[in-house]
């Protein structure tokens, strides 16, 4: 990789990194909330609507926010996007109410939508696009896995109800990053009419199956897993299990992201998200069949290479790159909000492994059509700078 190429990707690194300061308070309230509900007045029937919300949010708000971005840049948007998301992280800390909680829970998805289609719109720029994409999906889970990792320590320190504040100010390096993006130049015009949403094809069904699978119901049922196929398990051990493995699914993405990328440019991106879906089943199915360990590894293992990759084979040959991935991200969404409401209903369902083999089934299914109908290419993608 030239000099040229390092010192471009200052922009989508800035991005990312701005991206991953501003998701301190998002990233912790995941394992926070369910513990902590009644203490900060929401009722449990909630959590999991306040949990999921931001989600169904980003399936609008995807949308709107590619047209966004042309007139104003990816810069201008950014920039107001992060400080929406430090404000909703100091916002739950005075959320007393259900319904406050759901405004800046709303806040947090519309600045999560704006903050990674502008990341994915400067990668797009670089000529190494597999690498660049790799780069700043790795960076952005910097922040996410340094809150699960600090907070908790934060709360023998700091009230529970005020632990969101002192997330917030670690959140401020946020808005410098963003400051510092560069100008964009007039690629995003030319997208303002497209249309953002239509019939998922074959690659974003499978977006959309994976998203269920992975983003949605394993992150959700992973701690019963391990219960469901060792009844002796104590729930102490099985809790501190599935935060572990959630914890390194984010750690995969970090690291395996910019590998993944960098083997793209080089093989072909269809080739790395062809083989990253076939291992990532294999793992499904080694879960299921009740080697959970071995199967959170692979399946969190190859699916960071995937969801790393995956806007490179969208935006591959279409005019307009960033409103592709804007669709494929809208899908992508849909699949973790809807996964995420049917784990919590198999949460204790004797069906669970039922309702995760269909899913296999059909992802694999999907994988077959899209191999048949996909050419996949013999030249290296993205070597020759184009």
């Amino acid at each position: 990789m030239g000099n040229e190429n390092i010192v471009g990707l200052k922009a989508p690194a800035f991005a990312s990194l701005a991206l991953a300061f501003a998701s301190f308070g998002d990233a912790f309230l995941y394992p926070y909330l369910p513990l902590h509900s009644t203490t900060v007045g929401v009722p449990v029937m909630w959590v999991g609507v306040l949990l999921s919300i931001n989600r169904f949010v980003r399936i609008v708000s995807n949308g709107f926010m590619v047209p966004l971005l042309a007139p104003y840049g990816l810069r201008v948007v950014l920039i107001f996007a992060v400080i929406t998301a430090v404000g909703s992280t100091a916002g739950y800390a005075i959320s007393g109410t259900v319904w406050v909680w759901l405004f800046f829970r709303i806040c947090w998805g519309l600045a999560f939508s704006a903050m990674r289609i502008g990341t994915l719109g400067y990668a797009l720029q670089q000529p190494g696009k597999g690498f660049a994409l790799g780069l700043t999906r790795s960076l952005q889970e910097v922040g996410p896995i340094t809150a699960l990792l600090v907070s908790p320590l934060l709360l023998s320190e700091v009230s529970p109800d005020q632990i969101f504040l002192v997330l917030a100010a670690f959140s401020l390096p946020a808005i410098v990053f963003a400051w510092q993006l560069p100008l964009t130049d007039d690629r995003t015009e030319a997208i303002r009419n497209g249309k953002l949403l239509q019939f998922p094809s074959i690659l974003n069904s499978i977006t959309l199956l994976f998203a269920i699978l992975i983003d949605g119901i394993i992150v959700v049922v992973l701690g019963i897993l391990f219960i469901h196929y060792d009844s002796d398990i104590p729930l102490m051990t099985a809790t501190a299990l599935a935060a572990f493995y959630l914890g390194y699914r984010r750690v995969c993405i970090m690291l395996l992201s910019p590998a993944g990328g960098w083997l793209a440019d080089r093989i072909g991106l269809d080739r790395v998200f062809v083989v990253s879906i076939v291992f990532a089943i294999a793992g499904l199915v080694v879960l299921i069949l009740g080697w959970v360990e071995m199967g959170a590894v692979m399946v969190f293992t190859f699916y960071g290479v995937n969801v790393a990759i995956t806007p490179g084979s969208v935006a591959r040959g279409k005019s307009h790159s960033l409103a592709a991935v804007a669709e494929n991200a809208t899908w992508r969404d849909i699949g973790a909000a809807l996964g995420t409401l049917i784990g919590g209903f198999v949460l204790t369902s004797k069906g669970l492994p039922v309702t995760l083999a269909t899913g296999v089934f059909a992802l694999t299914v999907l994988l077959v059509i899209y191999i048949g109908k996909a050419r996949l290419p013999r030249h290296i993608y993205g070597s020759s700078g184009h």
